[in-house]
């Protein structure tokens, strides 16, 4: 395992989580915002569309986006721990 290639793994370990961060807040400012309509809620909807909308073909039509949002979170948290897994056994083998 080259240098490059443990350089890729990190990068995409720390691009998860930060994804995964985003995906908390902005499901935390789902569950408590109570305007429809408010300006943080539309920020971290378009902060996460990427990873929902991809999430989303995934899951059947109609899925409400509390739902579509959850689920985010989980795939990218279980992304996450796979890259940290990945990263540490790489460690080991070098």
């Amino acid at each position: 395992m080259g240098p490059a290639l443990a350089s890729l793994v990190t990068l995409l370990r720390l691009l998860a989580f930060m994804v995964l961060i985003y995906a908390g807040l902005a499901w935390i400012v789902e569950r408590r915002s109570q305007n429809p309509q408010s300006k943080v809620r539309g920020f971290f909807r378009l902060l996460i569309s990427p990873a929902t909308r991809l999430v989303a073909r995934f899951l059947p039509p109609g899925t409400a986006y509390e739902r579509v949002l959850a689920v985010t979170t989980g795939v990218v948290a279980a992304v996450w721990v796979a890259l940290v897994i990945l990263d540490e056994l790489m460690g080991r083998l070098q």
